[in-house]
């Protein structure tokens, strides 16, 4: 059973994730760790780091913050709001989702997978992309 020490330090990891803290990846996560989101599926930590080098490439600005969590054995269950500013763009965009994370007895992450709705989050900000999103939800939508 992981502990809620070991929670807490790894949401406190994530809420004030830094560029600078890229080299403590190997601290938290396990040398075959995963991450997956809707646009990822990295396995071992050298993966999950370009994950967020990319990202902090790709953003001005961040924001990761956990709204509430909950413990079962060795997994947590973290429901998140991440805010984001692309490159170069003035609007922030508001990510809500929530993953499972799955760590080793010594408290390292041994998988880390996020959930959320990419489509009517990120796709339909966009403003070709976006168009058509909300084109065929509203054509396949019941209500």
């Amino acid at each position: 059973m992981v502990s809620r020490d070991a929670v807490a330090t790894y949401i406190d990891f994530f809420e004030n994730l830094t560029p600078e803290d890229l080299p403590r990846f190997e601290q938290v996560f396990a040398a075959d760790a995963r991450f997956r989101d809707p646009f990822n599926d990295a396995r071992g930590v050298e993966a999950v780091r370009r994950v967020f080098e990319k990202m902090f490439a790709d953003v001005d600005d961040h924001r990761f913050r956990v709204l509430d969590h909950a413990v079962d054995g060795n997994r947590a269950y973290l429901n998140w709001e991440f805010r984001i500013t692309p490159r170069g763009k003035k609007q922030t965009l508001t990510i809500l989702g929530m993953c499972t994370v799955d760590f080793r007895e010594d408290g390292k992450v041994t998988a880390h997978i996020d959930h959320y709705d990419a489509a009517s989050q990120l796709y339909e900000s966009l403003p070709l992309i976006g168009s058509l999103m909300r084109f065929i939800r509203r054509k396949i939508a019941a209500v």
